[in-house]
This record gives C-alpha cells, structure tokens and sequence, in this order.
C-alpha cells in the first residue's frame, strides 16, 4: 500500500467495518420512534405497509439474483 488512495480506501473499509453496527443499531431505533410515533398519531395500517414497501425495496436493491447458468441449449 505504497500510494494515499490506498491508504484511504483501506481506512475506509476498515470505518466502514467497525462502525456497521453501530448504525445499524441506529437504523433501528429509527425504525422504532417512528413506528411508534405512527402509532400513536393513529395510522395503524401505514406503518407495516411502509415497512414492507422498504423490506421489498431492499431485498430487490441487495437480494441479488440467483446462481444459475446464463447459457442455454437448445436440445435440452
């Protein structure tokens, strides 16, 4: 690692490492204030629309595809 840009990619890869739990932590506690404060304004049938909605939108963005084969023969 001779060069700055490899320094700094590694010291970021590294931050990013280390400081994954704690926002997913905090990702979560989001989710929780404001599930509640959805709750308590008193729209109960938003909010587990909403968080399915984000689920699917983030298993399409991160799910990836299945390992299958991309040729395909014509006899089989």
């Amino acid at each position: 690692m001779g060069n700055v840009r490899n320094w700094a990619f590694g010291l970021l890869m590294a931050a990013l490492i280390l400081f994954g739990p704690i926002i997913a932590f905090a990702m979560v506690m989001t989710v929780e204030m404001l599930t509640d404060l959805v709750t308590k304004v008193g729209a109960t049938a938003v909010w587990p629309v909403a968080a399915g909605a984000m689920g699917w939108v983030l298993l399409r963005k991160y799910g990836g595809r299945p390992h299958t084969s991309q040729l395909r023969s014509e006899g089989a």
